[in-house]
């Protein structure tokens, strides 16, 4: 007998019958798939699944812009399981809903093989319902729903096999995987970019992939148009926009553009509860009706209710736009129990107010949630927005039963004005309109204005109480943004993205623990909105007697004074730099080898090379022309390779530039570059266990001071890295017991490898350590400046006799330095490292960390 949720279930199949096989079907970094190698990649993926006669199984795919996670996704669709599609942060999702598989980077599954839910036959997708990420309602999607509806788009769009789109959207958004759909229906090619759309190498890449189909929401739109793409794209066929509303006139403005270059622009509308497009309005037909959205698409219809609405006199009837169709979900889920239902849902009440024309042209005209009733007088809050936008100030217009409430954009308007213009626009006197400054309009992640969240901002104004999210936001932001060098903070980027690195690292963390309490392991890779939301529930506190603080900033802070107390004789605790080479491969591997690409890695690396060979050859230069105390090899920091047996006080610093350089040109061949976005701890390890043969070798067969040179040391560093990315205790405390291994009988001084092995195994098995409040602040001062009074340290002995003094005056002249170099490298033009997602620990080993180490999690 067939298990329950087997009978009648069918497999999804997206990939066009039709299509071409030598035609490419994806094109990534890795070059081109035909659709022939596509179907065979899927089936062979497919194969690894557990038949579903043995049960369906929920597989938790991460979808991204990545080649093995679309061939997952088409894998699982294909073998006849239910896809829920999330990103790998979205914790909240795969708790109510826990997954029976998981889809990795590499695009192999894990999990324990069981079947946890009873999954309806027809259930092929869940998605996070519209206007919202991260919520556990999830929106039902069939097989038919799938199918209906990518045919529908591929025909309203005439896409056709020699089309070319572009991912310029995430993969786990509607909008975005209906692209992929349809190109994958017409037997169209789909190019995969998993970078920033600000990126300036998206640009070349739609050039050299002369890309034909661009899809954006209003807000990619902008950006584009920003960065000049729509006026210097000669491939470009057609801008497909949907995800929000678009003023007529911009409307009309692109449309008039890409008549007169050659490109069309499809208006379109849709919710994640019709799969994805409802309706579409014709590129040639765009700049003559810039208020329309279009005709529903092929078998599906609108009709308007117009039960309880208030209809203007001598106008067309409005109502709430009702879709039927074979897009129309089948239904919601709440809970895991409702994964079994069927079909509850044969229309979609969309909640939007629209006039339905006699050649049925559908108009959108608000929301029906968008009218209030002040003093007896009905508003339309998105006529008042769209006034107020003819009068230059972007703005959110919310309200409630006794207020208007607008949030506009500071240095837009006075705000007197925007008070007076808005209270006209709706009929009102000035005292119920409140107004709130913003320094940008909150957006939720797919782009959209959050307008729950500029509707929170006038309750906390209006109770007189303190708003934890607003304060947290003003406090992170005003944290972050000055490290990043930005004056406004996208909070749906991370600290790596928006710039972060291993200089601005210490301030950032502590500063942020000090707002938001323990941090997750993670917390610079996730999006600074999460950062914020954390803050907010810390808040309000009482003030603690200890902090946690990461175990890289107290070795950079402790070593550093090691290091300047060694040195002068002040007492005798050798080995600090030796530490501080693992914390920056430990630093390096989560700043730069995070990036997801290998432009953006060189970027990175560029930026912390220019950091930290700058001070370096400051320094130098004084040293070589000042006193003649150094080789001129000093000042282009290559005298390990000028002579390498001499004495080097620069040795630290040339071989942590040297590996940086190297491990990210390692990391640029292909195969390396795989092998490490599978699992990037066995690839490190691997490395390390080479590096093991340079560090035995070179001190057994050459005499002098060698165990500076940077093969030398490359195992410290590489084991940093190993650290970094160990995704569990037990692979944490294996890389630290290596690497402890291997200091053993480095230096003749027992005493200075036993202070190495201490110092490295409290870096890889201690995230963080409690220190009492009033040394933190020091402890940072002293970690963030750890290189400069490294640097110094040198010049100041020559003009002092007694140690304490060398040693006090070496940390302030270090101190000093710092602020003067940080400043000064904040004026420099570096190259900004792009957005995009940064490769995470694989997705199993990820849940395996928050297990692992609790002391970490988010939600403790």
């Amino acid at each position: 007998m067939l298990p329950l949720n087997f009978k009648r279930a069918s497999a999804t199949v997206l990939v066009s019958a039709s299509a071409d096989a030598q035609r490419a079907a994806l094109v990534d970094d890795a070059g081109s798939l035909s659709y022939q190698a596509l179907s065979e990649h899927i089936d062979a993926l497919a194969a690894t699944l557990p038949p579903v006669q043995t049960g369906r199984r929920l597989v938790h795919v991460p979808l991204a812009a990545e080649r093995q996670l679309v061939l997952g996704y088409l894998a699982v669709l294909r073998a006849g399981h239910v896809a829920l599609l999330a990103p790998a942060e979205q914790l909240s999702i795969t708790d109510t809903y826990p997954p029976d598989l998981r889809l990795r980077g590499d695009g192999t599954f894990d999990g324990d093989g069981g079947t946890r839910h009873l999954l309806h036959p027809e259930l092929a997708l869940l998605l996070s319902t519209s206007g919202s990420t991260g919520s556990p309602k999830l929106v039902r999607l069939s097989h038919s729903n799938l199918i209906s509806n990518a045919n529908a788009i591929a025909a309203a769009l005439s896409i056709t096999p020699t089309d070319r789109a572009v991912t310029s959207l995430p993969l786990h958004y509607c909008f975005g995987l209906s692209v992929l759909h349809a190109q994958l229906r017409a037997g169209a090619t789909t190019v995969l970019w998993h970078g920033s759309i600000t990126d300036p190498a998206f640009g070349a890449e739609l050039r050299t992939q002369q890309v034909t189909l661009l899809p954006a929401t209003p807000h990619v739109a902008d950006l584009l148009d920003v960065q000049g793409l729509l006026d210097d794209l000669p491939s470009l066929r057609l801008l497909a926009q949907a995800g929000g509303a678009l003023p007529p006139a911009r409307v009309r403005e692109l449309a008039e553009r890409g008549e007169r270059d050659g490109w069309g622009l499809a208006v379109m509308y849709g919710q994640t509860e019709a799969t994805a497009r409802m309706a579409v309005l014709p590129p040639e037909l765009a700049a003559r009706y810039p208020d329309a959205v279009g005709w529903p698409i092929a078998d599906s219809a609108f009709r308007l209710d117009t039960a309880g609405i208030d209809q203007p006199a001598g106008a067309e009837p409005v109502g709430e736009l009702v879709f039927t169709g074979p897009g129309v979900m089948l239904g919601y889920a709440e809970h895991p129990d409702d994964l079994a239902l069927g079909r509850m849902r044969t229309e979609l009440r969309t909640g939007d107010l629209a006039r339905i024309g006699d050649d049925g042209l559908v108009r959108i005209v608000g929301r029906r949630s968008d009218h209030v009733k002040i003093m007896g007088i009905r508003i339309d809050l998105g006529q008042v927005e769209r006034t107020m936008r003819d009068h230059g100030v972007p703005c959110c217009v919310t309200g409630t039963d006794e207020q208007l409430q607008v949030t506009f954009v500071r240095r837009a308007s006075d705000r007197h004005a925007v008070q007076r213009q808005s209270a006209a626009a709706a009929g009102l006197g000035v005292s119920v309109v409140s107004v709130r400054e913003v320094a940008a309009l909150p957006l939720l992640p797919n782009g959209k204005v959050d307008r729950r969240g500029c509707a929170a901002l006038h309750a906390a104004d209006e109770s007189g109480r303190p708003d934890p999210h607003a304060d947290s936001l003003a406090a992170v932001t005003q944290l972050l943004a000055p490290l990043v060098g930005r004056r406004d903070i996208d909070l749906d980027r991370s600290f790596a993205e928006l710039g972060g690195d291993s200089f601005n690292h210490v301030k950032a963390s502590l500063g942020l623990t000090r707002l938001a309490g323990t941090l997750p392991a993670d917390w610079h890779h996730r999006p600074v909105r999460e950062l914020v939301a954390l803050a907010a529930r810390q808040r309000p506190r009482r003030r603690a007697l200890i902090q946690p603080v990461e175990m890289s900033v107290i070795l950079r802070g402790l070593a550093v004074v090691m290091i300047c107390g060694s040195h002068v004789g002040l007492f005798r605790l050798a080995g600090g730099a030796h530490i501080l080479l693992a914390v920056g491969g430990f630093l390096f591997a989560r700043y730069v080898l995070a990036a997801q690409t290998t432009a953006d890695r060189v970027r990175r690396t560029a930026r912390l090379a220019i950091a930290v060979a700058l001070p370096a050859m400051v320094v130098a230069a004084v040293m070589v022309l000042g006193f003649r105390s150094i080789h001129w090899s000093n000042l282009a920091l290559v005298h390990w390779l000028v002579q390498p047996q001499d004495i080097n006080i620069f040795w630290f610093v040339e071989a942590l530039l040297m590996l940086s350089i190297v491990t990210t040109a390692l990391l640029a061949v292909q195969r390396l570059r795989a092998a490490y976005a599978v699992d990037p701890w066995r690839t490190t390890m691997v490395v390390l266990a080479l590096s093991l043969a340079p560090r035995y070798l070179v001190p057994a067969l050459v005499d002098g001071p060698v165990r500076g040179l940077p093969g030398t040391v490359a195992w410290l560093y590489v084991a940093g890295i190993a650290m970094a990315v160990a995704d569990t205790r037990r692979r944490a405390l294996a890389t630290g017991l290596v690497a402890a291994a291997a200091a053993i009988g480095f230096f003749p001084a027992w005493e200075r490898n036993l202070i190495i092995m201490g110092g490295l195994m409290l870096l890889a098995v201690l995230p963080t350590v409690p220190v009492p409040v009033l040394l933190v602040r020091p402890l940072g001062i002293l970690a963030a400046a750890s290189l400069h009074v490294y640097l110094v340290q040198f010049q100041v002995f020559a003009f002092f006799d007694r140690p304490i003094t060398e040693f006090t005056v070496s940390l302030a002249v270090g101190l000093a330095f710092c602020a003067v170099s940080t400043a000064a490298l904040r004026r420099l033009p570096l190259p900004a490292p792009t957005g995009g997602t940064p490769i995470r620990p694989r997705t199993a080993a990820t849940r395996l960390l928050r297990k692992d180490r609790p002391c970490v999690d988010v939600r403790s």
